[in-house]
């Protein structure tokens, strides 16, 4: 069964996201923990400031079974005391797969038809199949994912308009700050997040702009990239006081800018700041927004600047979901296809063993001349009437999409050779 569990925007506040997201080295310990459970054939993390799913694939286990697993084992790892399960959703079978086609085509994003989701989606891909946790049916479906995401991005106008969270929150700036292309910007962060709100702020004019990174060289290279100024982390007090906009976009788990901080900046300062806080969990303290002439904004406090832009692409929705749907049935015909070999396996083995079975008898009990020639023939038939059942089996069951007669079948095999 291929399944999975997920929180996101559509389902919880930030407060409670935020305790659910997971860095790198998480998913690592994370994915370990679960394949102690010897049933679990594939996992992948997606955590996004928006989101944190985990897909995963078990066998000899019903859906419950399996939700069950995965629940457990985050409760735990998460250190989650109270009922989280009115902030998850559950998904299973076509399902879920359908869902992962949405997610990494923008249409279920915040805004609809981002490109920085795929990106992230690959990203976690590419993780599991490092840590080697992912799977050949769970490959397939998210290689298949990428292909609905890059045809509904070429073959529609999903993506027209402000693209991601990053754009979004540059349009914030504009609208909320006057003269805005001459405010300064601090931007602390160099992921694909923070790349992409530093592209945008480059694209609309801004010419004062101040990067900064846990990691020195990043901060370098991406200020070269924009002509914008890069600074240690450590001097990060003494460029607060200088900047209009502070964009905050890591995956550090602690605050990077307390209220404290805020306070000593505002003193230096004769005019407002706008905090913007891209981070899951929140790297800005919440209650800044008590010092004076301080503005604060969460991804949560996009909505009204996507909400008009998803007014603009919600009239390609229907287009891009005729493509998920013809790519997704491409990939539910495969796993069908998958989930009859072990069957057909069993059948050829099955017929196998009881022509060898029978032929050791018959040539204890006749008298043969030539033995070589009645085993060619045994091979022969067995062979023979092996392919008129699978072919029969793969009609009946239309390529293994009827389940039933799969199992029928498996279980008849299963008594014969008891």
């Amino acid at each position: 069964m291929i399944g999975i569990i997920g929180i996101s925007y559509k389902t919880s506040p930030i407060e409670i996201r935020e305790q659910f997201s997971f860095s790198e080295g998480e998913i690592t310990q994370f994915t370990r923990l679960l394949q102690i459970d010897e049933s679990l054939h594939g996992v992948v993390v997606l955590s996004t400031c928006n989101r944190t799913e985990i897909y995963f694939r078990v066998e000899k286990c019903c859906a419950e079974k399996g939700f069950e697993l995965i629940l457990r084992n985050l409760e735990y790892f998460k250190n989650y005391k109270t009922d989280l399960r009115k902030y998850f959703y559950f998904k299973e079978g076509e399902e879920a797969v359908a869902h992962l086609f949405t997610v990494v085509s923008g249409i279920d994003s915040l805004v609809i038809g981002e490109d920085q989701i795929i990106g992230q989606a690959k990203d976690a891909f590419k993780y599991s199949i490092e840590n080697n946790t992912i799977g050949t049916v769970l490959t397939r479906m998210f290689n298949k994912a990428f292909e609905a995401g890059k045809r509904v991005r070429t073959d529609t106008s999903i993506n027209e308009g402000c693209a991601s969270v990053s754009s979004a929150a540059v349009e914030l700036c504009e609208k909320e700050l006057k003269d805005y292309s001459n405010n300064k910007i601090l931007l602390i962060g160099t992921g694909q997040t923070g790349e992409l709100a530093l592209q945008n702020f480059s694209k609309r004019g801004y010419k004062s702009i101040y990067i900064t990174n846990r990691t020195y060289s990043k901060a370098v290279d991406s200020a070269k990239k924009y002509g914008a100024t890069a600074f240690e982390i450590e001097n990060l007090k003494h460029y607060l006081p200088k900047c209009d906009v502070i964009l905050v976009a890591t995956s550090s788990k602690t605050h990077l800018i307390t209220k404290e901080m805020v306070q000593k900046s505002n003193l230096l300062r004769n005019d407002k700041q706008m905090y913007i806080d891209l981070s899951v969990p929140r790297n800005i303290s919440a209650d800044v927004v008590d010092v004076k002439n301080v503005t604060l904004h969460t991804v949560d406090d996009l909505q009204e600047i996507v909400s008009a832009t998803s007014e603009k692409r919600k009239a390609a929705i229907s287009d891009a979901m005729e493509i998920i749907q013809i790519v997704k049935q491409e990939y539910i015909d495969w796993l069908n296809s998958v989930d009859l070999t072990p069957v057909i396996l069993k059948i050829k083995n099955n017929f196998h063993e009881i022509n060898n079975t029978e032929l050791e008898g018959f040539l204890k009990i006749k008298s043969v001349k030539d033995s070589g020639v009645v085993s060619d023939y045994g091979k022969h038939i067995t062979d023979k009437y092996a392919r008129l059942f699978i072919r029969n089996l793969r009609t009946v069951s239309q390529n293994g999409k009827k389940k039933e007669f799969v199992e029928l079948v498996n279980e008849l095999f299963e008594l014969q050779k008891q």
